[in-house]
Order: structure tokens, then sequence, then C-alpha cells
């Protein structure tokens, strides 16, 4: 996944987990155009942070 993109979707759903007090993974699971890997890389990078 480019790195854009993936920044993109990182701080969507953090702000998401902010504002609807709400897990990454309910969150993205809304996200069904997304590939698992790509879920599994976007989550990857908000529990690193």
């Amino acid at each position: 996944m480019p790195l854009w993109k993936k920044t993109i979707f990182v701080n969507a759903i953090k702000a998401r987990m902010k504002q609807e007090s709400r897990i990454a993974e309910d969150i993205i699971a809304e996200y069904t155009k997304l590939t698992e890997a790509e879920k599994t890389e976007i989550l990857a990078e908000i529990n690193k942070q």
C-alpha cells in the first residue's frame, strides 16, 4: 500500500476512534473495499503509535 494511502486511513481511523469512542478493529471492518492485507497493515501502524 502506498504511504500516502496508509497515512490517510490511519489518520481517519484515529479521528473516528476519538470522536466515536470505538476501537480501530470495529471501524476498519466498515471499510469493505480494503483487502485483508491492507487492513492488517493499517492496524499495525495504528497499534505501533
